[in-house]
């Protein structure tokens, strides 16, 4: 999908990302349909226990594909997007931070933080430096990311990566998490995993056979005081 910034993208790219998205939509490959759901299903419980609408920080924002989902629920007060690519996107609801500048000037606290598909490109091994900094901002962190199943599981999960991100210079990860690495992580970030779906299926037909729920999963994530 195009993000905001789509001037700076060459004809040639937004060709290939039109035929991706196409493919996509004619193979079963929509990942925004079952993980809204279950965002919702989170802002909702958020929502009726404080008794205010809430605030989210889609970090690794990407298009927002899922936040303007969530930004049509009336108990949603605004969504804050951040990533790397420069971009002056506003609306009413939604809002776009560049990443320096976020964690420069924020000051703001949120009520949850959504991360979706993005820990694995930052690193396996250095994830938890972020995590840790978006403790600071928002109790609630709800991620979705990939477990790998061994050689042939991990070179399938960086094919389709590269097929996803080859049009916007997104690096592709030489790992990514199993369940040990996760929960390594869990405890160097000093987080209290709340619930974990092991294995979510987040796409259909085509794309569900090539990657299957196996390699997804879905964690709630949060901040408990010592």
């Amino acid at each position: 999908m195009i993000r905001f910034n789509n001037s700076k993208i060459s004809k040639n790219k937004k060709l290939l990302i039109f035929i991706s998205d196409s493919i996509r939509k004619i193979f079963g490959g929509d990942r925004v349909k079952r993980l809204s759901k279950i965002m919702l299903r989170i802002c909702e419980d958020i929502y009726f226990k404080n008794k205010k609408k809430i605030t989210i920080l889609d970090f690794g924002c990407g298009s927002m594909e899922i936040s303007k989902k969530l930004e049509k629920l009336s108990y949603v007060k605004q969504i804050t997007g951040v990533d790397t690519f420069a971009s002056k996107f506003k609306t009413k609801k939604l809002k776009y931070v560049q990443y320096d500048d976020f964690f420069k000037n924020n000051k703001k606290k949120f009520d949850l933080v959504i991360i979706v598909d993005v820990l694995h490109h930052i690193g396996v091994d250095d994830s938890y430096k972020v995590l840790k900094k978006l403790s600071k901002v928002s109790k609630n962190i709800i991620i979705k990311d990939h477990f790998e199943h061994g050689f042939f599981s991990r070179q399938l999960l960086r094919f389709v990566d590269f097929y996803a991100n080859y049009a916007y210079d997104v690096n592709i990860p030489k790992k990514y998490y199993d369940y040990n690495s996760w929960k390594k992580t869990i405890k160097k970030s000093y987080l209290k995993e709340v619930k974990i779906i092991n294995s979510f299926q987040q796409h259909d037909g085509l794309f569900n056979f090539i990657l299957n729920k196996k390699h997804h999963f879905v964690s709630h994530l949060r901040y408990v005081k010592k």
